[in-house]
């Protein structure tokens, strides 16, 4: 399986790029998932006072929520939980996940950074503490610059780019 994480700091295109790689790695035929990583959000899906927060105040150490088309697993954790902690629940047969905001060291992570600008990639960077297996720049930045000494720049919005940044990724594979 191929795990990319596309991390940069908030409106910097992060959801557009996601979008963009599913629809072409689907277009490719490969079985594809995302996970967003939420790191400043207070964002929920556990909402106090409905269901499935009340079974998790009685005490379930988890809740699996069933909807007509939709499944959700809840588990409230001490802390952001890590790669290694939620692949169990990725599909075996997944040929490629796209994360949205994982920051996890974990070796097996082809990192893709997005900025609004050239001006704001080295705080996305500093922020964002990324260094290791980075292989492309995208987000807002693509719009002002496709330059950079050290890394290719894609734009997600255009789709020669798109097909670009999917080609680099498969030929990436850590």
């Amino acid at each position: 399986m191929i795990i990319v994480s596309l991390i940069g700091l908030k409106k910097c295109g992060k959801t557009t790029c996601v979008s963009a790689l599913v629809r072409e790695f689907k277009a490719r035929g490969m079985k594809t998932g995302t996970v967003k990583s939420m790191v400043q959000s207070k964002f929920t899906i556990d909402t106090e006072g409905k269901d499935t927060w009340r079974h998790q105040n009685a005490g379930a150490d988890f809740v699996i929520s069933l909807a007509k088309d939709e499944l959700a697993y809840i588990e409230k954790r001490q802390s952001r939980s890590r790669l290694n902690e939620f692949m169990q629940y990725v599909p075996e047969d997944t040929e490629i996940l796209i994360c949205e905001g994982l920051e996890d060291p974990d070796s097996r992570i082809i990192r893709i950074i997005l900025a609004k600008s050239p001006e704001l990639l080295a705080e996305t960077f500093e922020v964002r503490g990324a260094q290791e297996n980075i292989i492309a720049l995208t987000g807002i930045i693509a719009n002002e610059t496709k330059e950079h000494d050290d890394y290719p720049v894609f734009n997600c919005t255009e789709p020669e780019d798109v097909k670009g940044l999917a080609d680099l990724i498969m030929g990436n594979r850590v």
